[in-house]
Formats: C-alpha cells, structure tokens, sequence
C-alpha cells in the first residue's frame, strides 16, 4: 500500500516537472519571437531630432513611404509605419500622406473628424516634436 502511495506521489511529482517546464519552454519561445521582431534598423542623423529637439520637415519629408511613413500632427511627428498593414481601411489612403503635416491632418480630421486622434496616438510610434520654423 505504501510503495502505491509513493507511485501517485512521485506521479503527480513529475507531471507538476513537465507542466512547469512547458510553461518556461513557452514563455521562452514568446519572448524569442518578440525579441526577434524587434526593429533593429539604424538610424540616420537625419532620423534624430536637431539639437533644439526638433523634428525638422526636411526630417519629416524623407519618412514618405509604406516602408517608412511618418506623419505630423498638431505639432507632433508619428512613425506609423508598423501600423499601415493593420490599419482597416486601404493602406494606399495613406501612403500619399506620408511625410506630411496639413496634408495628413485635414485628410485624417475629414476621414476620422478628431474622435480617432487618440488612436492615432496609441499606434504611432512618437519621434517628436515638429519644428514648425524649420532649419535657418
């Protein structure tokens, strides 16, 4: 009766190993995949903000691409490149927009009035701010 006891307990010992070693080989190959995915792309000196901190439009007009697109909007520069294939309306809708400040907001503000700015914030990756007086 007691080598039977010692059996179930050495039973559910094991299978209490196996749970948490697939829980460990899961996370592991989650946070793998993550990693993997993470954008490792240098950046330009003209990527960076000026030294004001500053986005300038020349800056801003390069990113002007489906595989590079930022926006400005109200004085802030957005990279929402990772955002284009998951956005639910037609990505080519944005691409012209990309790389611009008036163009994009008064497209998105008719498409979306303001009740999407939030979003737009959330999605967009925030480069900084936009030099309005551009480089002197």
């Amino acid at each position: 009766m007691v080598f039977y006891l010692f059996l179930i307990i050495r039973n559910i010992y094991v299978a209490i190993l196996l749970f948490a070693f697939a829980i460990a080989l899961v996370s592991f190959l989650r946070l793998s995949a993550s990693l993997n995915n993470l954008d490792t792309t240098d950046l330009s000196s003209e990527d960076i903000p000026s030294s004001s901190g500053k986005i300038t439009l020349d800056s801003l007009s390069e990113h002007n691409s489906l595989q590079d697109c930022w926006v400005a909007y109200d004085g802030k520069v957005y990279d929402i490149t990772s955002f284009l294939p998951k956005h639910p309306g037609l990505v080519v809708t944005i691409i012209p927009f990309c790389g611009m400040i008036d163009d994009f907001k008064n497209a998105f503000e008719g498409k979306h009035e303001t009740n999407q700015v939030a979003n737009l914030m959330r999605v967009g990756t925030l480069m900084g701010d936009f030099d309005i007086l551009g480089e002197i």
